[in-house]
Order: C-alpha cells, then sequence, then structure tokens
C-alpha cells in the first residue's frame, strides 16, 4: 500500500527513536537509514527497500511500527480490473482481511496493483489468498456482453455482480466495514440499503488507501492477466493490455469471434464509458 507523506515521517520518527541514522538518500528517496545491519531506504512514491544483512528483521519492525496507523477493522475490500479495457474480461474481487491477514498484508507490502509488475502481481495475489479470504468474479467478455444487453450500463452490471460477492462474503465473516473503489455516484446507497448495519465506504482511489482494498486490487488483475493469457492462446498472438490497439483487434479478429474477445458496446476510437 502507499504511504501518505505524513505516515512515511512518522515512520522516519520512529525509527530515528530505535536508533536508526540517516545516511545520503539515492535519487527519488525521501530517507536511507542504517539500522544495526540493515539498510531501509524510504522513497517519495511510499515505497520503502530493504538491505543488509538483517532485512526479515527490518521488514518485521516496518510491518510493525506501520501497523501501529492502519486500521485494522475487520473489514471487506473490493477493486475491479478491466472495466475501461475493450479487449478482455472484467474482473471483480472482494477481499476480507481481519486484523491477523491484515498485519500479513502489511508484512507484504502489498499496495495498489498499478504500481506492481505483472510478475509481482502474480506472486502478491498467490500469497494474499493464503491469508485472506475473498470472492471473485470473472466476467468474460463473452458473458459481460450477455449482461450490457439486460443493464444497458456498466456501472448497473457492476454494482450488481459486487452485490453478489459482498453479500457472500457478510454470511460467512464478521466484517465491520466495506470499502469499495468508487465507479459510480449510486452504488454506496445501495451497499446502505443492502447493508444497513455496516460502516459502508465507497471512495475514489481506494486502492492506494486501503490496504485492503489494494489486495482485492492485486487479485482482480491477477485473475485477469490469467484469462488474457488463455485469450491470447485462443487468438494466436498476444493481446495488449490498454486501449492502443483496437481497431486493429478488430481486423485481426473474425467478426463472429468479436463477442468472445471484446466489450462490443465500445465505441472503439473515442473515450470508453466510465
Amino acid at each position: 500500500m502507499k504511504l501518505e507523506r505524513e505516515k512515511l515521517q512518522n515512520l522516519i520518527s520512529e525509527l530515528k527513536k530505535l536508533g536508526a541514522r540517516e545516511e545520503n538518500p539515492p535519487p527519488y528517496a525521501l530517507s536511507r537509514l542504517r539500522l544495526d545491519n540493515s539498510i531501509i531506504t524510504i522513497y517519495n512514491s511510499g515505497s520503502i527497500v530493504f538491505g543488509g544483512k538483517e532485512t526479515e528483521e527490518a521488514k518485521k519492525l516496518v510491518a510493525f511500527l506501520v501497523s501501529r496507523e492502519t486500521d485494522r477493522t475487520p473489514r471487506i475490500g473490493c477493486d475491479e480490473a478491466g472495466k475501461g479495457e475493450f479487449v478482455g474480461p472484467l474482473v471483480l474481487a472482494c477481499i476480507y482481511g481481519d486484523e491477523n491477514a491484515i498485519n500479513k498484508l502489511i508484512e507484504m507490502q502489498v499496495k495498489d496493483s498499478k504500481k506492481l509488475t505483472k510478475k509481482r502481481i502474480l506472486k502478491l495475489a498467490d500469497e494474499i489468498k493464503k491469508v485472506c479470504h475473498g470472492a471473485v468474479s470473472v466476467i468474460t467478455p463473452q458473458k459481460y456482453n450477455e449482461l450490457y444487453e439486460k443493464y444497458k450500463n456498466a456501472n448497473r452490471l457492476m454494482e450488481e455482480a459486487y452485490l453478489k460477492l459482498i453479500d457472500k462474503l457478510i454470511k460467512k465473516f464478521k466484517a465491520e466495514k466495506i470499502i469499495v473503489d468508487k465507479f459510480s455516484k449510486t452504488f454506496e446507497k445501495k451497499l446502505k440499503e443492502k447493508f444497513p448495519n455496516k460502516e459502508i465506504e465507497v471512495i475514489p482511489k481506494a486502492d492506494e488507501k486501503d490496504i485492503v482494498v489494494a489486495a482485492a486490487s492485486i487479485v482482480a488483475k491477477a485473475e485477469r492477466l490469467k484469462f488474457m493469457e488463455k485469450l491470447s492462446k485462443e487468438a494466436g498472438f498476444a493481446l495488449p493490455e490498454g486501449n492502443l490497439q483496437n481497431r486493429e483487434l478488430l481486423e485481426k479478429i473474425p467478426p463472429h469471434l468479436h463477442h468472445k474477445f471484446f466489450k462490443t458496446h465500445f465505441n472503439v476510437g473515442e473515450k470508453n464509458e466510465r
């Protein structure tokens, strides 16, 4: 998870209280600290890199210090991957994390999937599944197109899918809070109606602000990457992420197969629905 500037400064202060000494930081770093036989480099982006002979000890210490400022309320965090992508599936993921799971996520340095490489996303997703419970919906392009005919709106489609995933987790686990990365103006009201006894937060960039939502973003992205690999094999060539080659892809994929690869309501070449 990306730490806010104030939390980074607090972390540096806490480490100094424990005897950490300042060293000249590398480019783009806020601070470089030497503590016993470990080196802790804290970047302006919020990333923390460990070095030296006692790396694991340093990681555990930083995780402990950060966790004291992290909300550990048992909660469900939700995020998606692929809504704005013409090619491939829409994946929704909801992750339940209790205090123990949240501590593990902190140790794993979980953060918004957009800040991670594909390799790291896939590895972290497997680790997250070992410490958290979750519910995932991989909506294939073909299924997405069928549902879009019903709802006529991507946001309504997502709202209904999310409600099912959240309800599934609520019935199994004692979540006190539900946090969702904001995608529509109406979903917060629907959540409050469906789950009146839960604290509800629907906020922009929740994957940058909450570690459980960040975990959901990683799981969603990992499942999308796996499905895109399957689609690429079926297509016979690597399908790209993003929307830079949409017109070319329309020509490469036979028209009778478009519904299996594309979200067909998209206006290719124009700004996509968000």
